[in-house]
């Protein structure tokens, strides 16, 4: 029945992946037998009957807590499989961008020497901690929010919520993604933003930024923030599995505030470099008259409104596509219901 199956499905998600199979067949069986309890005559167990089951039973939230105990946690059993998880990813990413970054940065440098190994590790560290801490506070507030939503009246079965549609399911690759892109983004912008920019690997090598490295520093900040947004954002997509509207509300709030903040980014013209076609005839990229001077200099005058614009238009996909999931999903479960 699905009522029962809703029920079960509300429980085991509260707890460690390990034991939710066995749980659930454990569940079944307990259900069953006191449906037997309920019958008369061998007659087939009405939806009353189910409800009242449920009820004596109690909410999913309490019965999960029977099966793990009532002890009190930073960050409870329910959450632990997806922490861990987000955890891993944010940790990993920073060390594999921290590696790729600081690799083409120590072959860039006109003189690598062992520091740049040293100012690796010492970057690893720090980012790892900050990680760490980020994805603890995050997963905390989410455990600390789920333990705050009481109930305004008695528990009813009927407050079940349905099972996710295919459609409406979150592929675990998709967050997992978006916390790599998220923890690349990153440290490129907080700690390599010098290697945006032309560079020439030879004898001679060249490096020529296409940002003020001083006056972006002052952005970081926003930039901060925002990778705290997304990775909460993608932590409760491993955590739900499902599209859900606060997910799809948090989503275009993520992309709007991230439109917001390019702008005000990419508009300020202090941040980009103000020498850079300067540079680039000195290090004989370029000729000033020729062909491919002009190009340059079209391309690096339009830069900003053209990356601007980039990012809106990506953005806007997006969004469309989240919106459009939704509408497909909330087609399909009414057209199911009729």
């Amino acid at each position: 029945m699905d009522l029962i199956n809703r029920y079960i499905y509300a429980v085991t998600q509260k707890l460690p992946e390990s034991q939710r199979a066995e749980i659930e067949k454990e569940l079944h069986g307990l259900i069953e037998d006191m449906l037997e309890d309920r019958r008369a005559g061998g007659e087939i167990a009405s939806i009353a009957d189910v409800e009242q089951v449920l009820i004596e039973l109690g909410p999913p939230g309490e019965m999960a807590a029977r099966y793990r105990g009532r002890e009190r946690y930073l960050i409870g059993p329910g959450l632990i499989d997806s922490y861990w998880a987000v955890l891993r990813i944010v940790l990993y990413s920073v060390a594999v961008a921290l590696g790729i970054f600081y690799i083409v940065d120590f072959f860039a440098s006109p003189a690598p020497t062992a520091e740049k190994l040293l100012e690796y590790f010492v970057s690893l560290l720090s980012v790892g901690i900050h990680g760490f801490a980020w994805v603890t506070v995050i997963f905390a507030y989410i455990e600390y929010r789920g333990a705050r939503q009481v109930s305004k009246g008695p528990w009813k079965p009927s407050d079940l919520p349905a099972i996710p549609e295919p459609a409406d399911r979150i592929k675990p690759i998709e967050p997992v993604l978006g916390i790599l892109f998220t923890v690349l983004f990153f440290v490129l912008f907080t700690f390599s933003i010098n290697l945006i920019g032309v560079h020439r690997f030879d004898e001679n090598s060249i490096a020529i930024p296409v940002f003020e490295q001083a006056v972006f520093a002052k952005y970081l900040p926003l930039i901060w923030l925002l990778t705290a947004f997304s990775i909460f954002n993608e932590a409760m997509k491993l955590i739900t599995r499902k599209w859900t509207p606060q997910l799809a509300v948090m989503h275009v709030i993520f992309n709007v505030a991230s439109v917001i903040v390019a702008v005000i980014l990419f508009s300020d013209m202090t941040i980009w470099n103000p020498i850079f076609m300067d540079q680039l005839v000195q290090a004989g990229l370029v000729t000033p008259g020729d062909e491919a001077y002009e190009t340059v200099k079209s391309i690096w005058d339009r830069s900003r409104d053209g990356l601007i614009y980039i990012i809106v238009v990506i953005t806007l996909i997006d969004t469309v596509s989240v919106v459009m999931k939704r509408f497909r999903g909330k087609e399909g479960n009414t057209t199911l219901t009729k």
